[in-house]
């Protein structure tokens, strides 16, 4: 309780004292204002006072200066009041995105004298690590952009020189491209038309076929039909004559052979020549081909016995001689029997493959044609099908030829101008290339001149002042951010001063901001200064007169002089510094006068000096 006790006690302590603190500025402030106020209102009293009567004589002083100077002399003179510069120090870190910098200590108050150099606000070490974290991130991101950046840029290089290349080539084989463009497509085209008349063609012909019922003789049934007939007719006269069995055609051979047969057989012992003894199969064999068979059947010829001649005797030397001659004749009688037979069962097998064949010939073509009168109406209708996809392949052709045509064309001409554009593409690519690397680096260098300020400024959590000066306005307050761009205090600096003098629209075209001037001060000499600002101003004395207030910055050594100073301002000439102020005041200078007033009323009714003093007393 009692640590709890004390901890409200030291609160209440620091409240009282902020209080005191927040209340004793604000009572400097007030202060300030005042007395810049009594000094003013003292200054416009004793201004008044002392230059009410002599208005109208520094009017027309002035008037008559001005008529003194030749216009074609290019010179222009006004008169005005000196002003002591006011300077407003701004937060120049205003590239901070994520993060802010927060005041951990002020260390300056209004009415403070500072000099360069001197610490005047300390910022959290948080905050400071933060800023610097963001802008470390900030500056290797735009590096590795620009490495990045670096790498694309030489991949869009080479890009752009592929395009350029095939541009050009592009362009210079643009006509064999397109000349081979058409010429595929007329063969297309043409191909179309082909398949379309021969779809049409073939159509047509089925059709006929169909109406004119001829199907029949394009299957050649009736000569398959007689073909057929007259082979089985064959077969079965040459079997039934040579008496061969079934038994005999499925076993291919004959082991015996019958008296029938014996006697229709070529070679029997009454035949004049005897086959040599123990001739066999192999060694007198029967070599009659199919078409050889064939040909002895179809002209009618036929293997028979001679007949006997009973009348012819015959001589028998002696029994045993006859019985071995009988013997060998009967062998090989024997032996020609069976061959014969066998050359007869192999020409009746030949006879039925032939048969065989023809009816399968005719059994197929009948078949086939059977079946192509019964699909005659769907091959119709695919024949119709065919030939409208042909119809429509050649309209889309057609079609097709057309508009490629025109695309070739395109093609063609878009190839040429872009070979003819090719080199300038090419350089308003690399030109493009080339500014996107520069803002990239731009960006990188910008990154890198963010963090070296950033370091420079507050890297240590201190802003340092750089002029010296009394402080008029502090802006800056402890535990808040300071937001880029925005004004941290305002200070007086002795070392500025201007002077502020009006104008006529006549004169201000002669005039320029940076141009030379030069200026005297009553009891001060001479200065030479330089145009700061022009501002037109609306005159009290009408409505279109119009003049303008400029603004002169003295150079030099000006640590003597004061506000509300009256000085003389000679424009568009090397300066006044040859003729002195005596001269002037006795006359015999070019600019003879013993004081010096802005002649000019604001619109208020005051002087021109009184006007710029209460607006430097604002400012």
């Amino acid at each position: 309780m009692e640590k709890e006790e004390k901890a409200l006690q030291e609160l209440n302590t620091l409240v009282k004292k902020r209080k005191w603190k927040n209340r004793l500025s604000v009572v400097l402030v007030v202060v300030i204002v005042i007395a810049i106020a009594v000094v003013s209102l003292g200054s416009y009293i004793r201004t008044r006072q002392t230059d009410s009567q002599e208005n109208m004589d520094a009017m027309g002083f002035a008037q008559n200066m001005n008529g003194n100077i030749p216009k074609e002399s290019g010179m222009v003179m006004a008169n005005g009041t000196t002003s002591v510069g006011i300077k407003a120090v701004t937060f120049e870190i205003d590239f901070l995105e994520d993060t802010s910098l927060y005041v951990e200590k002020v260390h300056l108050a209004n009415g403070d004298s500072v000099e360069a150099g001197d610490k005047y606000i300390k910022f959290t070490e948080e905050s400071i690590t933060d800023a610097r974290k963001e802008l470390e991130s900030t500056a290797l991101s735009a590096q590795l952009a620009y490495r990045s950046g670096q790498i694309l840029d030489g991949e869009s290089r080479l890009q752009a020189k592929y395009t350029y290349d095939t541009a050009i080539l592009e362009s210079q084989f643009a006509k064999q491209v397109y000349d081979n463009t058409i010429t595929q497509l007329e063969a297309d085209y043409a191909q179309s038309i082909k398949t379309y008349e021969k779809a049409q063609q073939e159509y047509q012909e089925y059709l006929e076929r169909v109406q004119n019922n001829s199907f029949y003789d394009d299957y050649d049934i009736a000569n398959l039909k007689k073909a057929y007939e007259e082979a089985k007719e064959l077969y079965t006269e040459r079997k039934e004559y040579w008496e061969v069995t079934d038994d005999e055609l499925k076993n291919g051979s004959s082991e015996t052979v019958g008296t029938a047969g014996i006697m229709t057989l070529s070679g029997s012992v009454g035949d004049g020549t005897v086959p040599n003894e123990g001739a066999d199969e192999e060694t007198n064999p029967q070599k009659d081909t199919k078409e050889e068979v064939e040909s002895k059947v179809e002209s009618g010829e036929e293997q028979t016995l001679p007949k006997e001649e009973p009348d012819k005797e015959i001589s028998i030397p002696n029994a045993s001689t006859e019985f071995a001659d009988l013997s060998s004749i009967g062998r090989q009688a024997n032996q020609d029997s069976q061959n014969e037979r066998k050359w007869i069962i192999k020409t009746i097998n030949l006879l039925e493959q032939e048969v065989e064949e023809a009816e399968e010939k005719y059994t197929t073509a009948r078949k086939e044609y059977e079946a192509e009168i019964a699909s005659a109406e769907l091959t119709l209708q695919k024949l119709l099908n065919k030939v409208e996809t042909a119809r429509e392949d050649y309209t889309d052709a057609q079609i097709s030829y057309q508009k490629q045509s025109l695309n070739a064309k395109t093609v063609y001409e878009t190839s040429v101008a872009r070979g003819k554009t090719a080199q300038d593409d090419y350089d308003t690519q690399l030109t493009s290339l080339k500014d996107s690397l520069d803002r990239l680096l731009d960006a990188k260098k910008e990154a890198e001149s963010n963090l070296a300020l950033f370091e420079a400024l507050v890297g240590d959590g201190y802003l340092y002042t750089e002029e010296s000066g009394t402080v008029l306005m502090l802006m800056a307050e402890e535990g808040k951010a300071l937001v880029g761009g925005s004004m941290i205090f305002a200070y007086s600096n002795p070392e500025l001063i201007s002077v502020s003098v009006s104008v006529s629209q006549e004169d201000i075209a002669q005039l320029y901001v940076g141009e030379a001037a030069s200026v005297v001060i009553s009891d001060y000499g001479n200065y030479s200064g330089v145009i700061e600002t022009i501002n037109p101003i609306s005159s009290s004395n009408s409505r279109t007169a119009v003049s303008y207030t400029v603004t002169v910055n003295l150079q030099g050594d000006v640590s003597g002089l004061d506000a509300n100073l009256t000085a003389s301002v000679v424009f568009g000439a090397e300066g006044p510094e040859n003729v002195s102020f005596e001269e002037r005041e006795s006359g015999q200078g070019a600019m003879p006068t013993d004081k010096t007033f802005d002649g000019e009323e604001d619109k208020h009714g005051q002087s021109g000096r009184t006007d710029q003093t209460a607006h430097d007393t604002q400012n």
